[in-house]
């Protein structure tokens, strides 16, 4: 049997349920569905094994430290590397939350930018070379949608370092606290820099990972109809599953692939049409 084993985040439902069963059906290996929640977790791979699918389950939550290291802790000591991460696991506040952006900011930052990077560090020893990461983000993550030429700079830069990324997303949820952030060219919308913190990691891990032949790769996977859009969108996660389990089986390097399949430029303007305002 094969050793190759692959971790999906946030997996008991939507789209990362989706991703975990595309890998079933597709990697030679050990597939994890992880989730916060260990009940649902379980009630999922039992409908994944209803399907003849065969999960292995662990719970996972990334925005807790404990749980974070006694997954890392397990996978050293049951497996010792992973093949394949997919960091799916997310939050997004709609337009008509009653929570205040302060609170919407530190959430969104906390969970889909802060909690990503300390997960996806704490288990980077484990990955193996040749291996791939494949983060979820979004159109929103796309650097045209921060409205600052200044901010666009500072954040794309290819020496800037992972502290000084981290230092720029706290500056921006800083700057929601004061109520700056929109005059500073943030713009308005929380999710949109957790995203493009996101993406800026993404690249920044592939340059760091180059040595070790690891594809680090960011998916926006269309605007996918979920609980946490309330059922909106115009993908079912079943379809939307097939490019991020595609880029985390044959992946390519360094690239923000469009849920068209195409590779798109991060840091340049719009591009070529494919920023609509709709693919959250």
């Amino acid at each position: 049997m094969s050793n190759n084993v692959a971790v999906v985040t946030g997996a008991n439902k939507g789209l990362g349920f989706e991703i975990v069963r595309e890998l079933c059906e597709q990697f030679d290996g050990t597939v994890y569905l992880t989730s916060r929640d260990a009940t649902r977790g379980l009630e999922a791979c039992k409908q994944l094994e209803n399907l003849g699918l065969k999960p292995a389950y662990h719970q996972l939550d990334v925005t807790d430290f404990d749980s974070a290291k006694r997954f890392c802790d397990y996978i050293k000591e049951k497996h010792g590397r992973i093949k394949i991460l997919v960091n799916n696991a997310g939050i997004l506040f709609l337009k008509d939350s009653p929570e205040s952006k302060t609170y919407q900011a530190e959430q969104t930052l906390s969970v889909n930018f802060f909690s990503l990077v300390r997960f996806t560090e704490a288990i980077l020893p484990y990955i193996e070379n040749g291996g791939s990461i494949v983060n979820i983000s979004s159109s929103s993550g796309h650097l045209s949608r921060i409205p600052s030429i200044e901010l666009k700079a500072r954040i794309s830069r290819e020496d800037l370092t992972l502290e000084e990324l981290k230092a720029l997303m706290n500056e921006y949820v800083d700057a929601v606290r004061e109520g700056r952030d929109e005059k500073e060219g943030w713009g308005s919308s929380p999710y949109v820099v957790s995203k493009v913190g996101v993406n800026a990691y993404t690249f920044m891990l592939h340059r760091r990972l180059t040595d070790r032949e690891i594809a680090v790769n960011c998916v926006h996977p269309g605007y996918v109809q979920s609980d946490m859009t309330r059922g909106a969108g115009s993908v079912r996660p079943r379809t939307a599953a097939g490019l991020p389990a595609r880029a985390a089986l044959r992946p390519p390097r360094g690239q923000f692939l469009w849920h068209t399949g195409a590779a798109v430029p991060w840091d340049g303007s719009d591009p070529r049409g494919y920023i609509d305002g709709m693919n959250v």
